[in-house]
């Protein structure tokens, strides 16, 4: 190969590598001036919706069903057999503990109490005279003592046919209402026949079953809620926690005790307990912005101080129909509100907070991330 063509081969190869140093290296503005590229330029960042957030303080709360029911139920039963004399209460009356509400004819209970105070006499005569003779010397000690227990069984007949004059006497046995009535005027009752229902609601019980995962978190003398089916809301304090559970459901039967109910409150009526567990601090977000990460680990994505995505994963400690109350973020948390599906952590991100006008925490429409909306879209 001769000079020339060696030369000329090295002026081409010195050319093309000039004219490629050009077009990696830099780009020429109009001027004359080479600018470096910038592939962090932030206008290529993903703009995103944001919502500045700080965190409020809440109860969180375990809420079962349950029923109300009254203090007392006595179920008044007959202590002796007759007929019923007379009816002095009806349903729905309140008694006092004492009140007569009944009387069952007397017959011949007197005279069975003569007859029991003759015998006391004549045993008491009995045993006098005994204690003479033997303090003579003239009556042994043996003797003497079965005197005595003749006496004794004498005064206990007395007492006996005393008692059943008294219990001819249908006394109220507590400050109750009676719910309900069985005996009229005329009718006989045998010991132990049902009298009457007496229910005692200057108290109230409002019972409930509690999972057994909820169990440890209660304790006695916490403030309860109670909603009423029938509208009213009434409060009270942990009574009673069971110590065994059941052995179907596994959940434990808790009491809360109304000391004061209001006017006109029933019983047997069904109803929402709220138990409160404890206070902390918690976000409450729409169910439209919640995320998962790589794990499917639960939680909503915000926007740091560097203007990065980041991932905060979630407990849900409290529902309400408007949202949900987490735990797991910041106190203080700027949160993606809309665009949060086309980002991941890590990312730049350009925040637009929202307008004044949305409301706080109202639900936002996943299907609107794909809008047009020049907050949202990236640029081309």
């Amino acid at each position: 190969m001769n000079k020339s063509v060696m030369i000329a081969a090295v002026a081409v190869v010195a050319l093309v590598l000039w004219m490629l140093s050009g077009q990696l290296g830099s780009k020429g503005n109009p001027d004359g001036t080479t600018v470096q590229s910038d592939t962090k330029n932030t206008s290529t960042a993903m703009k995103v919706q944001t919502r500045r957030q700080s965190a409020e303080l809440i109860t969180r709360e375990i809420i079962i069903q349950g029923q109300v029911e009254p203090v007392k139920i006595v179920h008044m039963r007959a202590e002796t057999g007759g007929v019923i004399k007379s009816v002095n209460a009806s349903k729905g009356q309140w008694v006092t503990r004492g009140d007569i509400i009944g009387e069952i004819s007397i017959d011949n209970r007197n005279a069975a109490v003569a007859v029991a105070k003759a015998n006391e006499v004549q045993a008491a005569n009995e045993y006098n005279a005994a204690r003479k003779l033997q303090k003579q010397g003239l009556q042994s000690k043996t003797a003497l003592e079965s005197i005595a227990a003749k006496l004794e069984a004498a005064r206990a007949q007395v007492n006996a046919a005393e008692l059943e004059v008294n219990q001819t006497i249908l006394r109220a046995p507590i400050d109750a209402l009676i719910d309900d009535i069985y005996i009229e005027a005329g009718d006989f009752i045998d010991r132990g026949g049902n009298i009457a229902t007496l229910v005692d609601n200057s108290q109230l019980l409002v019972t409930g079953q509690v999972p057994q995962q909820n169990v440890s978190d209660l304790q006695t003398g916490a403030r309860a809620i109670a909603k009423l089916i029938t509208g009213q809301t009434i409060e009270g304090e942990v009574q009673y926690i069971s110590s065994m559970a059941d052995t179907e459901t596994r959940s434990f039967r808790v009491e809360v005790i109304i000391a004061a109910p209001p006017e006109g409150s029933v019983t047997g009526v069904s109803a929402e307990i709220s138990l409160p567990v404890e206070t902390l601090q918690a976000h409450l977000i729409s169910p439209a912005i919640l995320a998962l990460d790589e794990n499917g680990t639960l939680g909503i994505k915000a926007v740091n101080d560097s203007d990065e995505v980041v991932f905060h994963a979630i407990e849900v400690v409290k529902t309400q129909s408007d949202g949900a109350w987490v735990t797991g973020i910041p106190d203080d948390v700027n949160i993606i509100t809309l665009g949060q599906g086309f980002v991941n952590p890590g990312e730049k991100v350009q925040a637009i907070p929202e307008p004044a006008t949305s409301a706080t925490n109202t639900p936002v429409d996943a299907n609107m991330e794909s809008s047009a909306d020049p907050a949202v879209d990236k640029e081309s």
